[in-house]
């Protein structure tokens, strides 16, 4: 009766052992899965404002309100692979704005442990530089002609674009598991509708 009443407790501890080993194994799969959902949330409503900007400022890339100002010059003064300077009557006042987008380098963000995170700035004229997103990975701009073909950086004055593709990665600032979460943002084509009339 000793005998069994031992092997009964050593089968109840392994059978508890391996019940408690499967009970923490779901824990920490609900609390990765609970992180990584939270942080991808994050991300998205982050890249959404940032797009929502973007889009509509570059929707008004050459625009004015006051028709009395229409002339036949090339409304982006620069224009890189991350960087660009363009003009428009961006708050429909009747004044020509300069709307200027650029990305630090990695050393804004030097305090977080992702490598590859960058600030995205927005200035609007000669104002201090706002930041519109940060944890940036990717800002690139791509130039296209009217046969959208793509046209060398960097864009000037004189350089015929009529098209610009936007391409925008966040990716979280601390990885779950040696893995960062992201979102990527692409307009495939943005029309410069107004970019020969300022």
């Amino acid at each position: 009766m000793g005998y069994s009443t031992i092997l009964d407790i050593l089968g109840a501890a392994v059978i508890g052992g391996i019940l408690l080993i499967n009970l923490l194994n779901a824990n920490g799969n609900l609390l990765e899965n609970e992180s990584i959902y939270n942080h991808d949330k994050n991300l998205q409503v982050d890249l959404v404002i940032a797009a929502t900007i973007i889009e509509r400022d570059f929707n008004l890339l050459g625009y004015v309100a006051n028709l009395e100002q229409v002339g036949y010059n090339q409304n982006i003064f620069y224009g890189a692979e991350n960087t660009i300077s363009f003009r428009s009557d961006i708050d429909n006042n009747g004044v020509i704005d300069t709307i200027t987008y650029s990305i630090s380098d990695t050393s804004a963000l030097s305090n977080t442990p992702n490598p590859r995170d960058r600030l995205l700035y927005r200035r609007l004229n000669n104002d201090i530089p706002f930041v519109l997103a940060n944890n940036i990975t990717r800002f690139r701009l791509t130039y296209l002609d009217t046969q959208m073909n793509e046209v060398s950086p960097p864009i000037g004055l004189t350089t015929a674009v009529n098209y610009i593709r936007i391409e925008i990665r966040v990716e979280d600032p601390y990885a779950f598991d040696n893995k960062y979460s992201e979102a990527i943002w692409r307009r495939i084509t943005v029309s410069t509708n107004n970019v020969n009339r300022i």
